[in-house]
């Protein structure tokens, strides 16, 4: 008996929320204050679409906060989000697929959205560096996918 390969595939990418608050501009861009300290957050949410037990919406939210002398400097936020459809997927491997492979395959965008807009708000680009997915997923191993 043949093995059936299993895969899913993106059927769009999209901003859900974005924020960026630089209240406190000009007297805390860097050339007055020198670089911040910047704590970067992350959190992978799914749930199905219309009941559909094959197609997910991936939701990575990304909150960046930067300090100076423990006072904000700025505060962004992002939710990403994705749809995938999984194809021939065993149930009990839907879970990983979504919040880590759908994941991993989002994060670059959202990496190179808050990139950017960190830095149209006066700041050197926020690098985000690459997030292990696996360790998050095994972390929070959810007992099943919000449906």
């Amino acid at each position: 008996m043949e093995k059936v390969q299993s895969n899913f595939k993106c059927l769009s990418q999209y901003i859900k929320d974005l924020s960026f608050e630089n209240s406190k501009a000009p007297n805390t861009l860097p050339h007055l204050i020198g670089n911040p300290n910047i704590s970067v957050g992350v959190n992978v949410n799914a749930i199905s679409i219309n009941n559909d037990k094959n197609v997910f919406e991936i939701e990575l939210t990304i909150n960046a906060q930067a300090k100076k002398n423990n006072e904000i400097v700025f505060i962004a936020e992002l939710v990403y989000a994705g749809v995938i459809e999984l194809i021939n997927v065993d149930v009990n491997q839907k879970s990983f697929i979504v919040l880590v492979d759908g994941a991993r395959m989002i994060f670059p965008f959202a990496r190179r959205i808050l990139a950017d807009l960190v830095r149209d708000g006066g700041f050197p680009p926020l690098y985000i560096e690459p997030i292990d997915f696996l360790e998050l997923y095994r972390n929070n191993i959810p007992s099943r996918l919000n449906s």
